[in-house]
């Protein structure tokens, strides 16, 4: 039986995720997100995730000289293991599509 993305439970990532607080980097190609919360980039689980957004087109690719096949926002639930923290964050294509965003505070 499929149960529902964060239990049907609304979600969005916290204060605690935002503004570049949430870092991570590669290990060969696999992405780690590190807790905000804890020194020394302790690595958070990847709990669950979920399609967020799906569309047929990318509203970018008029914009853009690469073309992406389709548009999406991935959702991922990350947890903590030392702290405790659990959290939000979301990947997508259908946001900031290049540049540099503006210097955190």
């Amino acid at each position: 039986m499929k149960t529902k993305f964060n239990r049907g439970r609304a979600y969005h990532g916290s204060g605690a995720v935002t503004e570049g607080k949430l870092k991570g980097e590669t290990d060969t190609d696999y992405f780690y997100f590190f807790c905000p919360r804890c020194e020394d980039r302790h690595v958070m689980r990847l709990l669950d995730y979920s399609p967020h957004v799906e569309t047929s087109e990318n509203e970018y690719n008029d914009q853009t000289k690469s073309k992406a096949l389709k548009g999406f926002t991935l959702v991922f639930q990350l947890h903590c293991e030392r702290c405790g923290l659990e959290d939000f964050v979301k990947l997508s294509n259908l946001g900031w599509q290049s540049g540099q965003l503006s210097p955190t505070k």
